[in-house]
């Protein structure tokens, strides 16, 4: 008996070791089945049919799918404004290739073709162009945007035309004052609209493309001016550039949408999230097909019923207050002398190589474009890292734009004091590209910053200050090389004007005390204008979703 007793004890033990193997087993399996509120949530896959309308899986659906359309959508934007700013800026240096050319039609020596052609019409576009963005900037934190652009390039590019007619100096004088409007008054909308079209931790990425526009253009119009001037004169290029511009600005107008003022602020997008989680769930069960029916409806209109709308305005106050901001200070500070190098690219070097180091302007125009180059390389390299940096530790991005901007100034000395650059000329292609590299990482990262640590409802009036420092230091350049160049020669007036790079690189670098506290102002005072604003908004209907996709 008491054998078989243990027998039977020994079963049972056997048993029960199988029985929780098996349990074991069935919940492992569990665990990688799907729950219901996983398929709920999750995008139905090719083939497999959309959840019936009515239900919450249809309604995230839904969302998803328009936010990613909405996503494509803005990338568009983006595409169409950097290519019109393409055409927009490369009106900027059509004069520089055919210096020569228009002075020998003009009737002008070499030190009248340097003062007039170099120096006062370089200095005429960006004065008229400089209080032109102050005015535009103004009205780009009021009215909407998109329409304002349209009739800042359709003003601008149409004296550019015009130039095709010219018989005088005096007549080209004029026309080119009056295009400045168009490149001075577009910088502060179009970044004004890329604020609110992306979030700050991706404007680096943005900026660098409407960068690339902007030193593309001014190279593209050198290549456009070099090659084209030569065979058919140098009036034609005005027409090349100008009407593309408007045609871009004419479709802008037509298809673009103005995008919500703040509707990509962190806190904007924050107390959203806060007044949608807070929704009742009874009462969204309780309406169940009328809610879901109502909501589809919002989402195809695009009315996000539940979002906070940032209603905060513009007004000089503001203004004053944001430009005793330590970071926008030094931003503004840095451009004074960080844009004499450029005067110097733009206004005379084709020139100075074809008449000083005996090249063809076509081989001189091939030195541009390969800096051209370099200068898209190192705007897109340095957008994204930039940005990368910036959202792991905001202190260290002034640094490596102090950096590259100092090291950027070293290649100049060589191809400016050598005569032979090696066969093939490769030395001085080669120092072109490393330079346009190096020198073209601050410009997307600076207006991210500008950007990042000023309010929306001042980024206009911002950035047309900044447009103004950048254009008084782009006018004021050249006509300040001018006056060294009467004085000192021109190999010497221009190795001075490339020292300017070092005081701009020391500049950026002091950012990196500032720009934490600034970014973290900027929040706060987003958050105190959704404070104080009577925004009475009704949450919309399973929020979890929509707010996970914007995130």
């Amino acid at each position: 008996d008491a054998l078989k007793a243990t027998s039977a004890r020994a079963r049972a033990r056997r048993c029960a070791r199988r029985g929780s193997c098996i349990v074991s087993l069935l919940t492992r399996a569990r665990s990688f089945m799907p729950s219901e509120s996983s398929d709920a949530s999750r995008a139905p896959r090719e083939g497999e049919a959309i959840p019936a309308a009515g239900t919450s899986s249809s309604v995230s659906f839904q969302r998803r799918r328009l936010a990613r359309r909405e996503r494509w959508k803005r990338y568009g934007v983006v595409g169409l404004i950097t290519a019109t700013s393409l055409f927009l800026y490369a009106d900027q240096n059509l004069i520089g290739p055919n210096m020569s050319a228009i002075a020998e039609e003009f009737g002008m020596d070499e030190k009248e073709k340097d003062v007039k052609l170099g120096g006062l019409l370089q200095l005429a576009f960006f004065v008229v162009g400089s209080p032109a963005s102050l005015i535009i900037g103004y009205y780009a934190d009021r009215v909407r945007r998109v329409r304002l652009f349209f009739w800042t390039t359709l003003i601008g590019e149409g004296p550019c035309m015009a130039t095709y007619w010219v018989t005088s100096y005096w007549q080209l004088f004029a026309l080119r004052a009056m295009t400045g409007i168009a490149v001075g008054g577009c910088l502060p909308l179009l970044f004004s609209l890329c604020g609110d079209l992306f979030a700050s931790h991706e404007r680096s990425y943005v900026a660098s493309f409407l960068t690339i526009a902007t030193g593309a253009g001014v190279a593209l119009g050198q290549v456009v001016a070099g090659t084209v001037g030569p065979a058919y004169g140098w009036r034609l290029p005005f027409i090349l550039t100008s009407a593309p511009a408007v045609v871009l600005a004419t479709v802008m107008v037509l298809v673009v949408d103005e995008p919500k003022r703040g509707a990509q602020e962190e806190e904007v997008h924050r107390m959203t999230m806060r007044r949608n989680s807070t929704k009742n769930v009874a009462e969204r069960d309780d309406s169940d097909e009328q809610t879901t029916a109502q909501t589809e409806d919002e989402l195809e209109s695009g009315d996000e019923a539940g979002d906070v709308s940032y209603k905060a305005k513009m007004n000089w106050s503001k203004v004053k207050k944001q430009l005793l901001v330590k970071t926008n200070i030094l931003v503004l500070a840095q451009g004074l002398p960080g844009t004499v190098p450029w005067g110097v690219f733009n206004s005379y070097f084709v020139d100075f190589l074809h008449k000083q180091k005996g090249m063809t302007v076509q081989n001189a125009t091939a030195a541009i474009t390969v800096f051209g180059l370099g200068s898209a390389f190192g705007t897109i390299g340095g957008g994204f890292i930039g940005q990368r940096m910036y959202n792991k530790k905001k202190s260290e991005l002034p640094i490596l734009m102090g950096l590259t901007t100092a090291i950027g100034a070293l290649p100049a000395y060589y191809y400016l004091n050598v005569n032979d650059y090696g066969p093939g000329r490769v030395g001085l292609y080669l120092s072109c590209l490393v330079g346009g590299v190096f020198c073209s990482v601050t410009p997307p990262n600076v207006r991210a910053i500008l950007l990042n640590v000023n309010p929306p409802e001042t980024r206009g009036s911002m950035f047309a200050f900044y447009s103004q420092i950048d254009d008084v230091g782009k006018g004021g350049g050249p006509a300040l090389v001018a006056l060294l160049i009467v004085s000192m020669g021109r190999r010497v007036a221009f190795n001075v004007a490339f020292t300017f790079w070092f005081v701009c690189g020391v500049i950026l670098a002091c950012i990196t005390f500032t720009i934490d506290h600034d970014v973290e102002m900027e929040r706060r005072a987003v958050l105190e204008a959704l404070q104080t604003d009577e925004n009475e908004v009704a949450p919309i209907e399973n929020d979890g979703d929509l707010n996970a996709d914007r995130g």
